[in-house]
């Protein structure tokens, strides 16, 4: 199998996808606001709800000719679906991120099979203990590795990796906190490249704009009720093909007068747990 990514909108050809089933078959720790919003309430997800809805989102990809890997299941974790946070592609890199959430720092387990796989040249690398990087907070595009650094991954984390892929240039980006008044928990729930030199944008999530994204991206501004609902957090199939929520009506519009085809799908719940498309997903390669 082939393991590549140097861009966030490239044509996906493999991808990692979350395991629903065994969703709170185990007590969670609660790791974010959302859940802490939701799961205790009369609106808290179920698996089956959960399932029913990350499941149409596989067909759609498996529709679409991409090769779809899942993890294998762990009946000692709550939650196997962000897959996003447990690893990220870089270039020819394999990164097994440190997770934030003591709960979460054996979720990598479940890809481990996939290692034996990998082409020779490619590097697996795990990430210290001591330090926190999580894939939601990186993004690969245009040879620059965008880092934000929060909620989640620290400017530790963020140096370590600036020594593994020195021929992309990292930029920082300091994401605004719970005390500015934003639940921002990663980068991609605040900013991520679409289309063709396109990036949705909550200004708001972050305590300063770095020059190079708005020397990079034209910038299609999120409002925060939209970033409420994660409207950022969509996947990119290619260059002309997101899927997004049928709910971001206003964002989904931005997004086809900008020629790119917008593929909408009911998904209401997988984000109470705290993330959405691009959360639910680890693309494995992505065609030059």
């Amino acid at each position: 199998m082939d393991v590549f990514v140097d861009s966030e909108t490239a044509p996906l050809r493999s991808v990692l996808v979350g395991y629903p089933d065994n969703f709170l078959q185990v007590d969670p720790e609660i790791i974010n606001e959302t859940q802490r919003q939701y799961y205790f309430g009369a609106d808290a997800p179920t698996p089956e709800a959960v399932t029913a809805q990350l499941n149409g989102f596989i067909e759609v990809l498996v529709r679409r000719g991409i090769d779809v890997r899942q993890l294998h299941p762990l009946p000692y974790l709550p939650d196997q679906m962000m897959t996003r946070d447990i690893g990220v592609v870089i270039g020819d890199t394999f990164v097994v991120t440190t997770m934030a959430a003591r709960s979460r720092r054996h979720e990598w387990r479940g890809y481990a099979h996939l290692f034996e796989h990998f082409p020779e040249h490619v590097k697996v690398l795990f990430g210290p203990e001591d330090l926190v990087i999580e894939g939601g907070d990186v993004i690969v595009d245009r040879g620059k590795v965008f880092v934000g650094i929060g909620q989640r991954t620290t400017l530790a984390g963020a140096a370590w990796l600036m020594q593994l892929v020195p021929d992309f240039e990292i930029v920082p980006v300091n994401l605004s906190g719970l005390a500015d008044g934003e639940d921002v928990l990663h980068l991609d729930c605040s900013f991520l490249p679409v289309g063709d030199g396109h990036a949705l944008i909550y200004p708001g999530g972050m305590r300063d704009i770095p020059a190079t994204l708005r020397e990079t991206y034209d910038l299609i501004e999120v409002t925060k009720q939209e970033q409420q609902m994660l409207g950022t957090n969509v996947l990119s199939l290619a260059p002309d093909c997101v899927v997004s929520r049928e709910d971001s009506t206003r964002i989904n519009a931005e997004m086809r007068a900008r020629g790119i085809e917008v593929i909408e799908l009911p998904y209401s719940e997988p984000p109470k747990t705290g993330g959405s498309f691009r959360c639910c997903t680890l693309p494995l390669h992505r065609a030059f």
